[in-house]
């Protein structure tokens, strides 16, 4: 045994002068049963009554013996985190959202469907859970045929104010004649400041003395003047409105996941309004 050092708990023999002392064996301390098959052995015991497989290894200088078993995970506690996780868990910014988005479909399970309080609870999804500066919310008229601003979220009074006195033909959302812009998906139309994407009616939407003062330094920098269409679209793709949306309150645009997120609240809106016009 010479050379090896004592372990904390071990048993040291020696003589009355101390002899030796400083030389022992290492053992199980609190351990008493065999990690391999579970039968009890005493304390000082190097190899296991049971099985005959060493409780202690010794080795110079350091001692180190086998490691317990992991223990079997109670397949109770498994329910209980998740449901801790879902309901007191940290959220980022795509779970909150899709929390919002969840939440529109209560709409539909009211014995009569207020309209109006989902374009609302809609334009606050977006405004509050994506970040979004402006959001507005227009519908076609079934008086007229003409679309109009019904829910604006973020703007200026006086910019408020010019919205709601527009109208516009369902050609001037899919012909570049006026507004010029590209299509960056099925539903969505990015219209960049610097294509000058208003008439002269609209000059009140935007604040035109802030876009003077802008410049783009990055291609996800957001102007003044930047705006998204998000066409909301009922049977056989007929156009019934769209939301619109400036840039993030970050001062950037909005990335691809929001745009999506986006067209999925235009897709619950076009649901509710085909449901409520076919009754």
């Amino acid at each position: 045994m010479k050379g090896y050092t004592v372990e904390p708990g071990a048993r040291v023999f020696g003589d009355r002068k101390g002899r030796n002392r400083g030389r022992g064996i290492r053992t199980l301390g609190e351990m008493d049963k065999c990690p391999g098959c579970g039968a009890d052995n005493p304390t000082s015991s190097a190899t296991c009554a049971g099985c005959g497989k060493p409780l202690v290894k010794l080795k110079k200088e350091t001692g180190t013996s086998y490691a317990k078993p992991p223990e079997r995970v109670d397949h109770n506690e498994i329910a209980r985190k998740m449901k801790l996780d879902y309901t007191h868990g940290a959220k980022d910014k795509n779970e909150r959202a899709l929390d919002g988005i969840l939440s529109l479909f209560s709409h539909f399970q009211k014995p009569q469907m207020d309209l109006h309080a989902l374009l609302v609870d809609a334009a606050n999804v977006i405004y509050k859970q994506l970040g979004v500066a402006n959001v507005s919310i227009g519908l076609k008229s079934a008086s007229d045929g003409f679309f109009r601003y019904e829910i604006i979220v973020g703007v200026r009074p006086d910019a408020e104010a010019a919205e709601k006195k527009l109208a516009y033909t369902e050609g001037q959302f899919s012909e570049d004649t006026e507004y010029k812009g590209t299509m960056i998906g099925k539903i969505s139309k990015l219209y960049l400041a610097e294509d000058l994407p208003y008439k002269d009616d609209e000059i009140g939407t935007y604040d035109r003395t802030v876009l003077l003062g802008m410049r783009r330094l990055s291609p996800s920098d957001s102007l003044e003047a930047d705006y998204i269409d998000t066409w909301i679209k009922g049977v056989n793709g007929k156009l019934l409105g769209w939301i619109e949306i400036s840039g993030l309150r970050t001062g950037k645009l909005p990335d691809i996941q929001t745009i999506k997120q986006i067209e999925v609240i235009a897709s619950i809106i076009g649901a509710a309004l085909v449901q409520q016009r076919t009754g």
